[in-house]
C-alpha cells in the first residue's frame, strides 16, 4: 500500500484488504474498524455506557482469573477469525489463553467473547452476525450484553455456550452476571453500571 502523503493514506485502502495491508494500516484508524472476508466495516463509537459496561466487566473478570494465571482479559482488541480472506473483529471483552509473545490474537485462542448491544445500532451485527462467526471460530462462550432502551443500564445477558459448532442459549441473566466457566464471576447488573 502507497500514500501519496501523510494526511490521505485512506485513499489507498483497495476494496478488499488483505493481513499486509492491515498491517500497514494506522492503529488508531484499526481501532475503529472491524473486517470482513477483506472488507472493511466502520464502526460506530460506543456510548459512555457501553464503555463502562465493557471496562468495569473486564475488570472484574481479570479480579476473578488469579486461580487461572494462563487466562488474559482486554478490552476492544483484535481477534482474528481468519487471514485469507481477512477477517476480524473486536469484542467489547475478550477472555483468552495467555499468548507467549505479542503475537496476533486468533479465535483459536479466546475462550469467551462478550458484545454489547447498542439499542439503536449494532442488534443484527451482535445477535446475529457475530454470533454465527464466533461459533464458527470455536469460541467457548458468547455473552450477548442488551442495554435498556433507554440507554440508561443493563436490560438483559445472554449467554451462549458452543456446542457441535454452534451456540445455544444455556442462561439468561437479568440482574445479575454469575459465570462458572472459563472465570468464576457474580456481578450486579448495577456495578457494572451506576455512575
Amino acid at each position: 500500500m502507497t500514500s501519496g502523503g501523510p494526511g490521505d493514506w485512506y485513499r489507498w485502502i483497495p476494496e478488499q484488504i488483505t493481513a499486509r495491508d492491515y498491517e500497514q494500516l494506522p492503529e488508531d484508524f484499526c481501532r475503529t474498524i472491524e473486517v470482513i472476508d477483506g472488507h472493511i466495516v466502520k464502526c460506530e463509537s460506543p456510548s459512555r455506557l457501553h464503555n463502562r459496561v465493557a471496562r468495569r466487566m473486564a475488570a472484574r473478570m481479570e479480579a476473578a482469573r488469579k486461580p487461572e494465571p494462563c487466562l488474559m482479559v482486554e478490552t476492544d482488541v483484535d481477534v482474528r477469525l481468519s487471514d485469507v480472506p481477512l477477517s476480524l473483529r473486536r469484542p467489547d471483552v475478550v477472555v483468552y489463553r495467555r499468548l507467549h509473545d505479542d503475537s496476533k490474537l486468533y479465535a483459536d485462542d479466546a475462550v469467551l467473547v462478550v458484545e454489547i448491544v447498542s439499542p439503536d445500532s449494532s442488534h443484527h451485527t451482535d445477535t446475529v452476525e457475530k454470533k454465527a462467526a464466533y461459533a464458527v471460530a470455536g469460541i467457548s462462550v458468547y455473552l450477548i450484553v442488551f442495554l435498556t432502551e433507554a440507554g440508561d443500564g443493563i436490560d438483559q445477558i445472554e449467554e451462549y455456550r458452543l456446542s457441535e459448532g454452534r451456540y445455544h442459549l444455556v442462561g439468561l441473566h437479568t440482574r445479575r452476571l454469575t459465570l462458572d466457566v472459563p472465570i468464576p464471576l457474580d456481578i450486579a447488573f448495577g456495578d457494572m453500571t451506576t455512575a
